[in-house]
């Protein structure tokens, strides 16, 4: 097992994080993990593992939320300023925190994986040397997934096995030659990583901060939709809610605390979250203005605009996290496996059974006693219905930017984005293929000399 201190140099050489990290020094008094528990205490670092997902940089390019000018002008960092407007540089000079957060978290797994490697298993430690390894390669696929989403193009089964995807960090030896894989190796290793990781985890997590078979069946969802494996998508959906299919019934929720769910306390969270996440903290979602198009499709006894939104001087804060504070939570909860049960339901001509799986869903959303069932005679499109509701129910979470390069190619489903500050207008069409995947961070070309994205 390497010296702690090489970790942190693999952080500055791969991802060359602040110019401070050039003067640490060795220090021989850091502990070196070696056991079964030392490993389980890195996985159990919240701060590296449950935090700062990357996702947040595809939900500044959505078009869920707009900002006013004196609201854009006040925004510090490039990337959300950048973002905002799809704009071929984003750093401008500056480094990324989401790749280097998110490369952090794959070499904390890596160094797990590799030391319980190490340690036999046995009748004695059998559960603890399971959960351990099982979660390291969870958080392991749950990183390079989120990566793959912004700094990736989108999954394209003809095409996949020729464009470049993300460097697959896979050990934590420094010294590895570090190149990108392809999109097809890269949604591999997810997949792969996931179903050996189901092999380990428990069915049932002690905390919300650690992953479950559940946290796991709930990722896999989400990957085979955004690989348009619809079949498979559907089969994990199934298998995540025939254990977790509790909802949350929005009339139960008081809409006049602070943040509209339970905040996170003992490591428990609300029953349809399997996993705590925290996307990267950005000044744009502190205060901003709700598409009006999002906001106008919500029908009158819909509890899920005042559960989500609240409105303060004109703006609109977002108070729906199902963290039950401030940062916004990524992960899949157990409303988006429903929606992807029926998308998935709906694109194989099952449509009634989409519905129903919809219907079961909107009951627990609409105020007790309005919600009028759906069905084939009062629904003439099932699919573009599923999708609506998807947009209206999974705001913040993650996905719409995922959905929107998912779309692209889609007539049906794809869409123009507009942004407006001052009298500049700035406009995003389904053909501009290169603006709806973000450049790898300028300072790790420099270091890598790995191939940066046309943007």
């Amino acid at each position: 097992m390497k010296n702690t201190i090489y970790y942190f140099i693999f952080i500055l050489f791969f991802c060359s994080c602040k110019e401070s990290f050039l003067e640490l020094k060795p220090n021989q008094s850091i502990a070196v993990p070696t056991s079964l528990k030392d490993f389980e205490a890195l996985l159990d670092n919240y701060s590296d593992m449950n935090t700062s997902s990357a996702l947040v940089l595809g939900e500044l390019s959505t078009d869920d939320y707009y900002l006013a000018e004196a609201d854009w002008n006040q925004l510090a960092n490039a990337f959300e300023r950048n973002g905002y407007r799809w704009e071929p540089n984003i750093y401008e000079g500056s480094q990324c925190r989401g790749w280097n957060a998110s490369y952090l978290t794959i070499l904390y797994a890596n160094v797990v994986l590799e030391g319980v490697s190490q340690i036999e298993r046995d009748s004695k430690n059998a559960l603890q040397w399971d959960r351990v390894k099982g979660a390291a390669l969870f958080f392991r696929a749950w990183r390079f997934f989120q990566l793959a989403q912004i700094f990736c193009d989108d999954y394209d089964e003809q095409s996949a096995s020729t464009k470049l995807g993300i460097p697959l960090k896979l050990t934590s030896d420094i010294n590895e030659t570090i190149r990108r894989a392809t999109i097809s190796e890269v949604y591999n290793r997810i997949v792969s990583d996931l179903e050996e990781a189901l092999t380990h985890l428990p069915s049932v997590a002690i905390s919300v901060t650690r992953p479950s078979k559940g946290a796991a069946y709930a990722l896999l969802s989400r990957v085979y939709l955004q690989m348009k494996k619809y079949e498979l998508a559907l089969v994990t959906s199934n298998l995540y809610l025939s254990d977790f299919d509790n909802l949350v019934d929005y009339n139960n929720i008081n809409p006049i605390n602070d943040f509209s769910f339970p905040i996170i306390y003992n490591g428990n969270g609300i029953t349809e979250q399997p996993l705590l996440d925290q996307m990267l903290s950005t000044r744009t979602f502190s205060y901003f203005f709700i598409d009006t198009v999002l906001l106008s499709s919500y029908d009158e006894h819909d509890l899920r605009p005042q559960v989500y939104f609240n409105h303060d001087n004109g703006h609109t804060q977002f108070v729906g996290s199902y963290n039950g504070y401030q940062s916004l939570n990524s992960f899949p909860a157990t409303d988006e496996i429903y929606l992807i049960k029926a998308e998935c339901l709906a694109r194989q001509g099952e449509e009634t059974e989409a519905l129903n799986t919809l219907n079961i869903l909107l009951g627990k959303r609409y105020e007790t006693g309005t919600y009028i069932i759906k069905t084939i005679e009062n629904t003439p499109n099932v699919l573009a219905e599923v999708i609506k509701e998807r947009r209206k129910e999974l705001v913040f979470r993650g996905v719409r930017w995922s959905d929107l390069r998912r779309f692209r190619t889609d007539s049906q489903f794809a869409s123009i984005l507009e942004r407006k500050i001052g009298s500049t207008s700035y406009r995003l069409s389904p053909d501009q293929e290169r603006l709806y995947t973000w450049p790898i961070p300028d300072n790790v070309i420099a270091l890598s000399n790995i191939e940066q994205n046309p943007r």
